[in-house]
């Protein structure tokens, strides 16, 4: 009697190889998976967590998949370089907001500092050169700062370098609030050219150790990026509705009542 492909697939033993191998950093290639009932490929990172997983795989041995990684396990490196970009920015539009402030009339800085109407304050005095440059720096500031907040946001809600994106969110606040304050006493002459030196030195101090700790993230990034141990496991499709439901009823396969599932370090 013949045995039919199904058969054939039915009666093989479940297996998964995974090989060392270095991928693009959004996707990794199981090099063969049998799954003698159909099912699905997870890929889980060194935590457990689920990072990646396959479409529905039919019965059978399948070579070569293609897998995708969810944007949270790929490195925020790209991020963390935008974020210093913006950094270096937003230090060297302060030092330019504040130099600008010193050369204008003390009555239209006052003017600036007090408006509470946006970026269309004073009508008539934005048409002078000087204010004009002046609001271009601070909404180019604003803009820039809240990218940066952003970046970090997204950062740690994935789990992301919490203590250092904690740090850097503070340092922010209080480089924001001193150049303001800088700002403000530069309207109203009520700061010295020695404390507002002190002043400077101090933000220098804050954007340095801003620095050190975006420097501190992308070693870390890197790191993470260049080599990680991911497993790929089989897993059932046991309703065969051929949608994946686990955590759920599409528990992995198992042999002596152990997961299928092969390890491999992956380098990015």
């Amino acid at each position: 009697m013949n045995v039919t492909d199904a058969e054939q697939a039915q009666n093989a033993q479940p297996q998964v190889v995974f090989e060392e191998q270095t991928a693009n950093g959004t996707t990794v290639t199981v090099a063969s998976a049998t799954l003698p009932n159909g099912g699905f490929i997870l890929i889980h990172d060194e935590s457990g967590a689920v990072i990646g997983q396959s479409n529905y795989l039919e019965a059978g041995t399948h070579k070569n998949v293609k897998i995708e990684l969810a944007p949270s396990a790929v490195s925020h490196y790209s991020q963390m370089q935008e974020m210093m970009q913006l950094l270096n920015h937003t230090q060297s539009q302060g030092i330019m907001m504040t130099m600008r402030a010193q050369q204008m009339p003390h009555q239209d800085m006052q003017r600036i500092m007090n408006d509470s109407s946006g970026p269309h304050m004073g009508g008539e005095m934005m048409k002078q050169t000087q204010m004009n440059r002046m609001m271009g720096l601070m909404m180019q500031q604003m803009q820039d700062r809240q990218r940066m907040h952003a970046l970090m946001q997204a950062m740690m809600a994935d789990g992301q370098h919490q203590a250092q994106m904690q740090e850097m969110a503070q340092l922010m606040n209080q480089t924001s609030m001193r150049e303001r304050q800088m700002l403000m006493h530069t309207a109203d002459e009520s700061m010295n050219q020695g404390q507002m030196r002190h002043m400077m030195r101090q933000q220098t101090k804050d954007y340095a150790r801003m620095r050190q700790l975006m420097q501190q993230m992308q070693t870390q990034a890197q790191q993470q990026r260049s080599a990680q141990s991911l497993t790929a496991m089989l897993h059932t499709d046991a309703n065969n509705n051929r949608q994946l439901e686990f955590p759920g009823v599409d528990g992995p396969y198992t042999q002596n009542e152990q997961p299928v599932a092969a390890t491999a370090r992956v380098t990015t």
